[in-house]
C-alpha cells in the first residue's frame, strides 16, 4: 500500500467567509455614517432655529420698548446676530380693539424670505391708553 498521508484540517477563514464578513462590516459603517450625519445636519437646523427666535424675541423686545404706536404693515429689516445676516418680517395687524395690536415677527435665511425659521406673534398695547386706565383705578 501507498503511505498515506493523514489529511491535515488547516484552521482559518476561506476567503468567502472573509468576503461576506467585510460585506457585514461595511453594511454596518454605513448605517453608522448615516446616523451620524443625521444628527449633524439635526443639531445644525436646532442652532439655526434657537439663533431665529433670539432674534425675534430681541427684534420683539425692541419694537414694544419705544413710545411709538406701531402703524400697520409689513416692514422688512435685517440683523446681525453670531456673525451672521438674518432677514426680519415685521407685520403689524390691527385687532379689535381700537387700543391694541397683533405683531407678527418672521425670520428668514434669506433675503428672498423662502426659507422662514420661526414666526413670533405679540400683542402690543397703546401705552398712553394703558397709563390713563391705570391713573383712572
Amino acid at each position: 500500500m501507498m503511505g498515506h498521508k493523514p489529511r491535515v484540517f488547516e484552521q482559518g477563514f476561506t476567503l468567502i467567509e472573509i468576503i461576506i464578513a467585510l460585506l457585514v462590516i461595511s453594511v454596518a459603517l454605513g448605517a453608522v455614517i448615516s446616523t451620524t450625519g443625521s444628527s449633524v445636519k439635526h443639531a445644525t437646523h436646532l442652532n439655526e432655529k434657537t439663533m431665529a427666535l433670539w432674534v425675534a424675541q430681541n427684534t420683539l423686545a425692541e419694537l414694544s420698548s419705544t413710545q411709538t404706536w406701531l402703524a400697520t404693515g409689513i416692514k422688512s429689516t435685517e440683523a446681525t446676530m453670531a456673525e451672521r445676516q438674518w432677514f426680519i418680517k415685521n407685520e403689524v395687524i390691527q385687532t379689535p380693539d381700537k387700543n391694541m395690536r397683533k405683531m407678527n415677527v418672521s425670520i428668514y435665511t434669506d433675503n428672498a424670505a423662502n426659507n422662514k425659521l420661526i414666526t413670533l406673534t405679540a400683542y402690543i398695547v397703546k401705552a398712553n391708553n394703558f397709563l390713563e386706565n391705570e391713573n383712572n383705578l
